[in-house]
């Protein structure tokens, strides 16, 4: 029952942040994020749906919804990197070359696995894709606070709000997955609460601070992010032409 009552919270904390995005003008601000907002929307209606008329099919759906759920979310990583380096454009293409790399590991990591299985078992492969792509967001998010933290960057209310908020649901996942995979944890009721308690914690949180456009505050000097990155890639250039020169020299003996 209590459950239920979750369910029915996060579907209208969601409708009202979506609503209210419109209202405000957010919605394109954060386009990536917004969009996964609405897909999970969509899936939480139908799931509800899929459990009042065919209750019987919900666990298998449940499963191939959840893998939509899990990679549409890796949009959102790419939308905090994506406004937490917009003043450090050469590390910002690096990122996202990174970011999409990632994902494409993933994806043939968990394609392999279920190829070259004895049995393929759709639930199974997207439950591992889910665990990997979650743990994977789980591992970004923290090297983007580390980022931020370390080069102390200053960042507006809505990226604040979208990160803390997206990271305390994220690691709720994990632990939720990791644990619930153990003898004896999976059983246990109060143990399934865990996930969307931290996503209706993390609903709450988009409500208050994206409520209003906060971008990141103005910066007229040049991002120490840059500047580092500018630092490295000129070092890297210069390495990699003294080995072209050192191999040059070696064909000629």
């Amino acid at each position: 029952m209590f459950g239920q009552i979750l369910w029915w919270m996060e579907i209208a904390t969601e409708a009202f942040i979506l609503v209210r995005s419109i209202d405000a003008r957010v919605y394109r601000k954060y386009l990536a994020f917004y969009i996964y907002l609405t897909v999970v929307f969509l899936i939480d209606l139908l799931r509800l749906c899929v459990l009042t008329l065919r209750p019987s099919v919900y666990t298998p759906f449940y499963w191939y919804t959840e893998f939509l759920h899990a990679g549409f979310g890796y949009a959102v990583i790419l939308e905090i990197y994506k406004h937490a380096l917009n003043k450090s454009p050469g590390a910002a293409r690096i990122a996202r070359t990174f970011l999409w790399g990632v994902l494409a590991a993933v994806i043939l990591k968990v394609t392999w696995n279920a190829v070259s299985g004895p049995v393929w078992s759709p639930g199974t492969t997207w439950a591992a894709l889910e665990r990997d792509l979650r743990t994977v967001q789980a591992i970004l998010l923290a090297g983007i606070i580390a980022l931020l933290a370390y080069y102390v960057v200053a960042t507006g209310r809505n990226l604040k709000g979208i990160i803390f908020g997206y990271s305390a649901y994220i690691y709720a996942c994990v632990v939720s997955l990791a644990f619930g995979s153990l003898p004896g944890y999976g059983l246990r009721p109060g143990w399934r609460l865990v996930q969307p308690i931290a996503y209706l914690a993390a609903l709450l949180i988009w409500s208050y601070t994206l409520w209003s456009y906060s971008p990141n505050p103005a910066t007229e000097t040049e991002s120490k992010i840059e500047r580092d990155y500018k630092l490295i890639a000129e070092k890297t250039r210069r390495a990699l032409a003294r080995a072209s020169s050192f191999l040059k020299l070696g064909g000629e003996l």
